[in-house]
């Protein structure tokens, strides 16, 4: 299991106001095995783990006493029970060797080259972002959670009968707000592409996505339309040499996908 076999960093946790900073790479692993299965089994984490009953004992105790996660019995069985998350990840704390100093200066200089629309005030959350990872914080989960937020709000405005008439609202919604050029790209998969991301056009390269805060945007928006949680996730971004960010949005299992139509791309940007 990668999650143990490899050395982990700092993860911060926040419970009922209280933060927990956790370093232990088999206690990392079960909280988010716990997160992203919702709730697990005692003999399920020890399968994950690959780790002895009382090993995984001492790991799952420390994590209730933390406050990071609780347990429920199984009904008919009261001597089993099932563990679930009550803490929510927050950021990940690791050490950085580098530095991005001028190649984000050079990128802002090209944005205001190529770019009319943008000016300081736009610039100031990325100049954040880069200082904070520039000093080993990475706070995807907060601003996934703040896309969420905004998503949540403005569903009720862009969420509409049909899929073909919420992207429609979701794309003018995009453009309206200076968010960049959304387009369909496919619709099996469902995927929408954005030009000009406002999110990560003038951040650092990198070999990861970067648009949480879109991701959780139109993870809220499509949850609202299709009236359960959805997964979207971002398969191609700026950031990684992309000439735009891509996000599939992970249709039910069941839905009769209507017809979409797809507008021409632009030849460029």
């Amino acid at each position: 299991m990668s999650d143990i076999d490899n050395a982990q960093h700092l993860r911060l946790f926040s419970s009922d106001g209280t933060v927990t900073a956790i370093s232990s790479p088999v206690r990392n692993s079960i909280l988010f095995l716990i997160r992203d299965e919702g709730e697990v089994s005692f003999s399920r984490i020890m399968e994950y783990t690959g780790l002895s009953k009382s090993t995984v004992s001492v790991h799952v105790n420390s994590l209730i006493e933390s406050g990071l996660i609780a347990s429920r019995a199984v009904p008919g069985d009261a001597r089993k029970k099932m563990y679930y998350l009550t803490a929510s990840h927050l950021a990940d704390i690791q050490p950085c060797r580098q530095t991005g100093n001028n190649e984000f200066r050079e990128l802002i200089r090209q944005c205001y080259i190529k770019y009319d629309n943008v000016d300081y005030r736009q610039i100031i959350p990325h100049i954040i972002q880069v200082a904070l990872i520039e000093a080993g914080i990475r706070i995807d989960p907060i601003m996934l959670r703040g896309g969420e937020m905004l998503g949540e709000s403005v569903s009720v405005y862009l969420v509409a009968e049909t899929l073909e008439k919420t992207i429609e609202n979701v794309i003018k919604f995009w453009v309206r707000y200076g968010l960049g050029d959304m387009r369909i790209r496919t619709t099996s998969p469902l995927r929408l592409e954005i030009y000009k991301c406002y999110e990560c056009m003038v951040l650092p390269k990198t070999e990861r996505g970067c648009c949480v805060i879109s991701r959780g945007v139109l993870t809220a928006i499509f949850s609202a339309y299709f009236k359960q949680p959805v997964h979207v996730e971002e398969v191609e971004c700026m950031t990684q040499g992309y000439p735009a960010c891509c996000f599939e949005i992970e249709v039910p299992k069941g839905y009769q996908m209507e017809p979409i139509k797809i507008p021409p791309r632009p030849v460029s940007y």
